[in-house]
């Protein structure tokens, strides 16, 4: 059973959050808060006020009113974020809900997905080509890669549709050699580049700008 103690200091604790919660999560509201109060559970209670706390700061410093955040949305991200000890994605998780909060439509369901198979070193290395891409034609990659290319950071954003490839084979030298072991033989160009999907992805997970007329 819950320490009664605690349940009273934890309800204590989200006084600062309150309004934000009632705000972002609706008529789901009462039900979090009294969730999170009842199980204390130190190290996710911590985490999940720490995310409400920067969310809350995120929209205030963008000057944005916050409106409701599906359950679908809210639920998920306050749960991930409660078990996120990294400062980096912890804060993205923040970000993720302060733009949710922001504008409908602007945090596609899939991101959460998305978010939850990142490492610390995917993240930041996402973030690289992202701000590497800002002035290139189509957020090409090609020259930025290197040896990142046989990374798993770079593998994983691959796998997770982030990032996509075109390959062109010179026709004229392509030699196809039949046996146990069949393979093409050519001169192949390859290339890489950011995904909308990708750049909407990564513009969620950080936080939302000061709307447009406001100083």
């Amino acid at each position: 059973m819950p320490d009664p103690i605690s349940a009273a200091l934890a309800k204590e604790s989200l006084d600062p959050v309150k309004g934000l919660l009632q705000r972002v999560a609706g008529p789901l509201a009462d039900e979090v808060g009294e969730s999170l109060a009842l199980l204390a559970r130190p190290y996710r209670f911590r985490l999940s006020l720490k995310m409400l706390q920067k969310t809350k700061r995120m929209l205030s410093e963008a000057r944005i009113a916050p409106q409701a955040v599906p359950p679908r949305l809210f639920v998920p991200m306050l749960e991930a974020a409660s078990i996120e000890d990294d400062e980096d994605l912890h804060t993205k998780w923040s970000a993720l809900l302060a733009n949710a909060a922001s504008s409908a439509g602007k945090v596609h369901p899939s991101y959460i997905e998305i978010l939850k198979q990142l490492t610390p070193d995917d993240a930041r290395f996402l973030d690289k080509l992202y701000i590497a891409t800002n002035d290139t034609r189509f957020r090409q990659l090609k020259g930025l890669l290197g040896e990142d290319q046989f990374g798993i950071p770079f593998q994983n954003i691959v796998r997770l549709g982030l990032v996509q490839a075109t390959y062109q084979v010179d026709g004229m030298k392509v030699n196809m050699r039949h046996g146990d072991d069949p393979y093409v033989s050519g001169d192949m160009d390859e290339d890489h580049w950011l995904t909308d999907f990708a750049v909407g992805f990564i513009e969620a997970c950080h936080a939302p700008k000061t709307i447009e007329g406001e100083k």
